[in-house]
């Protein structure tokens, strides 16, 4: 799954003021000139070096530190994580993140690529290269969209190596989740609510789990809608199931045209009359 927006790559400023230093690994010969050298204070037990006499300095090499098994373990679970998320449906192992930001973050990435594909929308999975400071995804060209890309930086780690933080776009997940208990009414019921407004667009995204133990639609293609804080979906950037049944079981996901991605989230029959099914109040992670 990806966002839609810009890359933010930073720029590398300064230069070095000073000339460059080679340095020299192992043993270094040097050939001294001792013509004529008088040394002030010597007896005549001393001797004087002779023409072309050799010495020798050993110069020991410059030891490189190595990289701390904290460090290693972060760099790992950065790219376990960045991998993930090219998927088309997002699966990120547990064991690379950790705290309540980026748990909703990937269950919002996995649901949200599980949604589009119930759709009949799915995802093209991408490719992972290395950036300065993070990985870069990209995506091929889908319809009538071109390909793209997306950055992923600015990675926290805590003391495991865990990801508990980055930046999409150079614009940081944090502050841009937001996460609602479960709700029934009507025989239907909403999880695993997640809310999260993508980068580079002025849209938040809900997506959740729907179970239908009772509920049977009016109307199909699509059977629900949605409302976020009494602004209705944006049927475009939906992925609600045209069918619904009791007994199904579903990822969905519905996108509004608007930033404030915390607030009341409700489903609604699509028969016109904006009657409410479950509604549940998002809150910032």
């Amino acid at each position: 799954m990806h966002d839609m927006g810009g890359s933010p790559l930073g720029d590398v400023q300064g230069a070095l003021q000073h000339r460059p230093q080679k340095h020299i690994k192992g043993i270094a010969v040097l050939a001294v000139a001792a013509l004529g050298i008088a040394v002030a204070g010597c007896g005549a037990g001393h001797q004087t070096p002779s023409a072309g006499a050799t010495v020798t300095i050993t110069i020991s090499p410059h030891a490189t530190p190595a990289a701390s098994p904290q460090a290693e373990s972060a760099t790992a679970n950065e790219r376990m994580l960045v991998d993930g998320l090219a998927a088309s449906i997002p699966v990120i192992p547990a064991r690379v993140i950790a705290g309540p930001l980026m748990r909703a973050y990937a269950w919002f990435q996995h649901a949200y690529g599980a949604a589009l594909g119930a759709a009949g929308q799915p995802e093209s999975s991408g490719t992972v290269t290395p950036i300065t400071g993070g990985f870069k995804t990209c995506y091929p060209a889908t319809g009538s969209n071109g390909p793209s890309c997306e950055d992923f930086t600015q990675f926290t780690p805590n003391q495991a190596g865990q990801v508990t933080g980055m930046a999409v776009h150079g614009q940081p997940v944090a502050g841009r989740i937001a996460t609602a208990p479960p709700a029934t009414s009507d025989g239907l019921t909403i999880g695993g609510v997640v809310a999260y407004r993508l980068t580079g667009q002025n849209v938040v995204v809900v997506a959740f789990k729907l179970t239908d133990s009772s509920y049977r639609p009016r109307n199909t293609s699509p059977s629900l809608l949605a409302s976020l804080n009494g602004a209705s979906d944006d049927v475009s950037q939906d992925a609600l199931p045209a069918f619904l049944a009791p007994g199904d079981n579903l990822y969905a996901a519905a996108g509004f045209d608007v930033t404030q991605f915390t607030g009341l989230f409700c489903l609604q029959p699509n028969d016109g009359f904006g009657e409410h099914l479950p509604c549940t109040t998002l809150k910032k992670v």
